[in-house]
């Protein structure tokens, strides 16, 4: 558990400074720069992760060492398969006679007998062909708690990632200068959001906390951020509060919610790569990078639609929709499998 995390927060932080730079720095940027300076920058980014990708010399090591394994397991695989035949050959010696006399009193018996033990269905050369193809797909979803976690990972971040994406855009309409979110939401804000992944990822290191558990403390605690940008939305027209004041209301629900999310998603993530442990070995990078697909598609196809939504009911009708799609979340962790549940309360039991 530890190493899953350590390693999970260093993933998370990674992409997170990524997005510092291109969500906080370059908008801030843009005033300087303008449009054509702007994408003259992303495309030297681009340019240079590409370069890195081609000469960094710890992937050439990573791809050396993963051909080395590839072949030490086609060795194995194959001396395992010459071990077999022989059993096989050893076998059909010894029992030739029982079935001669099997195959005359008992001849459907004997012919399925031979076929079963000599050429199972399951690893045939169609079988196998099939099973390359498109058998991992039910692999992967045969794996224990996958079904459940696909579920999760889909849902997890629609009410939160809304409400992160839509407050920029709520402070914009009301004319608070675009550079000042930026740099308050992409960059102080991001930089909160790291803090809150680098102490989740600690602190289920150190505590070796349930991850369901910590999940749905952490979902609970959302609603008093989401709560505070509800009550905004509300009451910015009214005229009652300065607009400075809740300007700085907003600011601080918005980080105080990303911070909140840091931590979510450090436990998520440690989440489903405990989840792609339990599948089998040559499928567990396929099967933690479906878990990973499915997370992004969920908040890209929410977002997506979420504009018009905002068009059509409001901000504060769409506030609440971020807040009951949070309160869904809750009985659905509470049906976390055992398969998932399990070893996190060995843990807990001999701390």
């Amino acid at each position: 558990m530890e190493e899953l995390s350590i390693g999970n927060t260093a993933q998370v932080v990674g992409y997170k400074i990524g997005s510092i730079f291109g969500g906080g720095v370059l908008i801030w940027l843009s005033q300087y720069t303008g449009w054509t300076g702007l994408f003259l920058i992303l495309t030297g980014l681009y340019i240079e992760a590409v370069l890195f990708v081609y000469v960094s010399p710890v992937l050439s090591q990573m791809d050396e060492k993963e051909k080395q394994e590839k072949a030490e397991n086609l060795q194995r695989t194959e001396a395992g398969s010459h071990s077999m035949k022989d059993h096989e050959h050893c076998n059909h010696s010894h029992n030739s006679t029982g079935h001669r006399h099997l195959e005359k009193h008992f001849p459907c018996t004997a012919h399925s007998h031979v076929s079963n033990e000599g050429t199972p269905s399951k690893y045939s050369s169609e079988g196998g062909a099939a099973k390359t193809k498109l058998g991992f797909i039910q692999e992967i979803l045969d794996t224990p708690g996958t079904k459940w976690m696909m579920g999760y990972v889909a849902l997890y971040k629609l009410g939160e990632q809304g409400a992160i994406s839509m407050l920029p855009l709520f402070l914009i309409d009301q004319k608070i200068s675009a550079v000042d979110i930026g740099f308050w939401t992409g960059i102080f804000g991001q930089a909160v959001s790291i803090c809150g992944s680098v102490l989740g990822g600690w602190m289920i290191a150190h505590y070796r906390l349930p991850l369901w558990l910590v999940l749905k403390q952490l979902s609970v605690c959302r609603f008093l951020p989401l709560g505070a940008q509800l009550w905004l939305t509300a009451v910015w027209t009214w005229g009652t509060f300065s607009d400075n004041i809740l300007y700085g209301l907003s600011v601080a629900s918005l980080c105080f919610l990303m911070f909140i999310s840091g931590m979510i998603t450090t436990v998520t993530f440690t989440f489903m790569m405990q989840c792609s442990q339990m599948a089998p070995l040559n499928i567990q990078a396929t099967h933690f990078t479906t878990l990973a697909t499915l997370e992004v598609f969920g908040k890209l196809t929410f977002l997506s639609v979420l504009g018009f939504l905002v068009d059509m009911l409001g901000y504060s009708l769409v506030y609440i929709l971020f807040i009951v799609l949070s309160v869904v979340l809750l009985p659905y962790l509470n049906r976390c499998p055992e398969s998932l549940v399990g070893d996190e309360e060995e843990d807990c039991k001999e701390l």
